[in-house]
């Protein structure tokens, strides 16, 4: 059974010129990647809580991890962008650049008096995105266009 993460999750905003980024560390790719998606949430909504109302699947085509985890942010700031969703927890069922990815998140609704603080997130790039195995665990490192 996957392990379910929620907010807050330890995460490094990552100093950009004019972008915003975040580096999160795993004990699995897996835990990397719930990370990443709940490090996301906590810069759109400046780090306040949106209680989960909601469940969401995410799935994605096999690819390389960091192509992955890009896809799986992009698809979240679609929902975001559309349906006015963020992520309050994360659980990983499938991460394999075989087989695709498949996430199950808990969403709850932004409020923009509540959530303020948060960045107005335009994308989600590839460019210097990072998923890599690294000495105990995995590191996961992602840019976004603000």
């Amino acid at each position: 059974m996957p392990e379910r993460f929620v907010r807050p999750v330890p995460y490094q905003e990552l100093d950009h010129t004019a972008d915003a980024g975040v580096a999160v560390r795993g004990k699995n790719k897996e835990e990397a990647l719930a990370r990443l998606v709940l490090a996301y949430a906590d810069l759109v909504t400046g780090g306040e809580p949106a209680a989960a109302s909601s469940e969401l699947t995410i799935t994605v085509e096999a690819g390389d991890h960091a192509a992955m985890a890009v896809d799986v942010l992009r698809e979240l700031l679609y929902r975001f962008d559309t349906e006015g969703l963020v992520p309050e927890s994360c659980e990983v069922e499938c991460f394999d650049p075989e087989l695709g990815a498949r996430v199950r998140v808990g969403a709850g609704r932004y409020d923009p008096e509540a959530h303020a603080e948060g960045l107005a997130l335009k994308a989600v790039t590839l460019h210097a995105a990072r998923f890599e195995a690294e000495a105990g665990g995995w590191l996961a490192e992602v840019v976004f266009d603000v």
